[in-house]
């Protein structure tokens, strides 16, 4: 079964992330939206591209707990390579490429939100970059990259701070164009998608392209290896035991609450 839902709405594509109810981020989910989103970039008749979510409440979890942290190095490594370069293909894609935050994006799910070129955002949901608190250190180019979409007090706040953000306070830092409620916000960046979509596509992507606070630098081997070196140091390790320890924990006493 397709974990990425296509769909065409006239010459907008819409990925949908459709791995239950958590959208958790694993090699198979990535791998689709890469192959994906290289489809949308070869077709002339695509003029605009919408990131969304198969669930209601929610964009992505982030990287799958129970499968992504079991991976071994050589699998890791080749899982994050691939996350890394389909966010860099989604964020230089030469058209439009919009995110509909119906629900919550958390860690490589806010990621690949924050990899679009506008968010339209519920008023719900919550936006969050806490790989810092998981001693994870992300590649200086992709830090950049989401920097750049929000002021320096927010993209402090989120890069360094690991803080959640809300919809008012995404809007006041300009990382979403729109807060709206759930139901609305994907045909709300429908309606976008369709307006830039209509753009002249090489102005658009000349004007894309000149915007890119990286100038088109992708992120090299060796900075991803890094990443891979902090995800397997000693805190790295810990900080992802102690997460899945307080998330067994959350499950157990969700069983053992009483049932009215």
């Amino acid at each position: 079964m397709s974990l990425i839902r296509s769909e065409r709405a006239d010459d907008v594509l819409v990925l949908q992330l459709a791995r239950g109810r958590a959208n958790a981020l694993n090699e198979e989910l990535v791998n689709e939206l890469r192959t994906a989103v290289e489809r949308a970039a070869a077709d002339p008749g695509v003029r605009a591209l919408v990131l969304a979510s198969a669930t209601p409440t929610l964009f992505s979890a982030g990287f799958d707990v129970g499968e992504v942290f079991a991976y071994d190095r050589p699998r890791m490594l080749a899982f994050f390579a691939s996350f890394v370069r389909v966010f860099e293909h989604l964020r230089t894609l030469p058209k439009p490429v919009l995110c509909a935050l119906a629900g919550h994006a958390f860690a490589g799910g806010a990621i690949l939100a924050l990899a679009a070129d506008f968010r339209v955002m519920a008023q719900q949901a919550l936006l969050s970059v806490n790989e810092v608190d998981l001693a994870v250190s992300l590649p200086p180019p992709v830090i950049r990259a989401l920097g750049a979409h929000a002021t320096p007090e927010l993209a402090r706040s989120m890069l360094l701070g690991a803080e959640e953000v809300t919809p008012a306070r995404a809007l006041a830092g300009g990382v979403v164009s729109e807060v709206l409620p759930a139901q609305e916000v994907l045909a709300a960046t429908l309606r976008r998608a369709r307006l830039l979509g209509r753009k002249p596509s090489e102005a658009f992507a000349v004007h894309k392209r000149a915007l890119d606070p990286l100038g088109g630098i992708a992120t090299s081997e060796a900075e991803i290896v890094q990443t891979i070196d902090a995800w397997f140091s000693p805190e790295g390790v810990a900080r992802r035991q102690a997460l899945q320890q307080r998330m067994a924990e959350r499950v157990a006493a969700a069983k053992n609450q009483p049932r009215s």
